[in-house]
């Protein structure tokens, strides 16, 4: 994919004899052009990539001596899009701040609910060299934290590799792990590279559970892993995924979590995408399940404490059905408004794709295989959507106007309309009022 430019339809661009003047009456910002940025400026309409303008620029203006041109070029772009002159333009930031990073798709588990799993359409995993260079594009543009993702990331050949080429840069890095591969041995190197924490995949309190869900010897080898990393200091927050298979289990997996050294617990929702849209009916809590275990988790934070993640979806789940009796519900058109996807952090698949955020793994917004990060970054056109408001026409979706849980199906829930498969059009599999109707036949 090339990343092609285009100017805000809502400039105003005016000629003053040699010169040319843009005004954004959206910020008051004005901007006065030589000849070089009129050019410029005349090929951002959305038909052009920067190598192509760049190309134009050298043809018909001398390349200063330098031969810099590019990096002007990037500098004026930079300047217009701060200004609001550009419509696909995000932000002072060459890369994000944030990065959930899959090195591989390889995996020794085949858990049902996993989200990175069997993606359609998905291509062989980039590289040690494709990894190296795009772990580079991510310390040099200036990333900050940054999450190791799979499949498993202990599974990739070049593991040890990867992580040393991140500690070449003034990254964090945290590791999304099913913890089964780690030994002490391993956790020992993990600490001293500078891994000081870890997310383990925690879904049961006995084999019989976590086994059923994630394969044979699972609970004991994750239990091991846990062991290994706490012995070397590693704050572990352990990351339950609820489904029907152990919505019941939530106490019992907070004492053993509590008892292997768990820094925290957290209890979140599906998320459909890879296997998990595979096994939906078997793995998604109906509307009577998800409210027991919306007071179970409830209960366990008052008995636990902060020891339960108050970043848990099941926590604000329960605020949200309560904003739900007061919520004002629309009968035109409702407005969803940007989170953190797109906006300081993004995901980056192991065959290359870059997407919004780790939930929204099927949403392409470029391939690093073809684009640079900072591109895709700032000029896809998908991540600038993501940049601005949703409005969704209640004309299309009839049996949502005046609907009181228009707050818990849209509000807030900027990729329900995208991880869920068929979008909006598949209401079922998140419509309480739906679900509830489906349980009582």
């Amino acid at each position: 994919m090339k990343i092609k430019l285009r100017s805000n339809s809502r400039i105003i661009f005016r000629e003053e004899e040699d010169v040319g003047v843009l005004f954004n009456p959206d910020n008051g910002s004005v901007s006065v052009l030589n000849e070089t940025g009129k050019f410029i400026w005349s090929r951002l309409g959305g038909e052009l990539t920067r190598e192509d303008i760049v190309e134009e620029l050298l043809a018909e203006f001398e390349n200063p001596a330098d031969g810099t041109a590019g990096e002007d070029f990037d500098i004026f772009v930079k300047d217009l899009g701060q200004s609001g002159f550009l419509e696909n333009y995000f932000g002072p930031s060459l890369v994000p701040a944030s990065v959930c990073f899959g090195i591989t798709s390889k995996c020794n588990l085949n858990c049902r609910h996993c989200l990175n799993r069997d993606l359609p359409g998905s291509g062989p995993d980039m590289d040690i060299r494709e990894l190296t260079g795009v772990i580079g594009q991510m310390g040099e543009g200036g990333t900050k934290n940054l999450s190791l993702f799979g499949g498993e990331p202990l599974c990739h050949p070049d593991f040890k590799q990867i992580v040393e080429e991140i500690n070449k840069y003034p990254i964090n890095i945290s590791l999304n792990t099913n913890a089964s591969l780690i030994d002490s041995p391993a956790a020992r190197w993990l600490k001293a590279h500078k891994i000081s924490g870890a997310v383990v995949s925690f879904d049961g309190s006995s084999a019989a559970i976590m086994d059923g869900m994630r394969g044979k010897g699972s609970f004991e080898k994750c239990l091991a892993g846990v062991g290994a990393m706490r012995s070397e200091g590693m704050s572990i927050l352990l990351s339950v995924t609820l489904t029907k298979l152990n919505y019941e289990d939530v106490r019992a997996m907070a004492l053993l979590g509590r008892k292997a050294g768990g820094s925290a617990i957290r209890f979140n929702h599906v998320f459909f995408g890879g296997n998990a849209a595979c096994f939906a009916k078997e793995l998604y809590l109906s509307p009577e399940e998800e409210d027991r275990a919306i007071g179970a988790v409830w209960r366990l934070r008052e008995e636990f404490g902060d020891f339960v993640d108050s970043d848990s979806s099941y926590l604000s789940q329960k605020e949200k059905l309560e904003r739900v009796k007061s919520y004002k519900p629309e009968r035109d058109r409702i407005v969803v408004w940007p989170c953190g996807a797109a906006n300081g952090k993004c995901a980056i698949r192991p065959d290359g794709w870059v997407t919004p955020c780790e939930i929204m793994w099927d949403v392409k917004c470029g391939n690093l295989k073809n684009d640079t990060l900072s591109d895709i970054w700032r000029f896809s056109e998908v991540m600038n959507q993501f940049r601005k408001p949703l409005e969704i026409d209640l004309k299309d979706m009839p049996e949502c106007k005046g609907c009181s849980y228009q707050y818990l199906c849209f509000i807030g829930h900027r990729c329900y309309p995208y991880y869920n498969p068929g979008g909006l059009a598949n209401k079922g599999l998140y419509c309480r009022l739906k679900m509830r109707s489906v349980g009582s036949e």
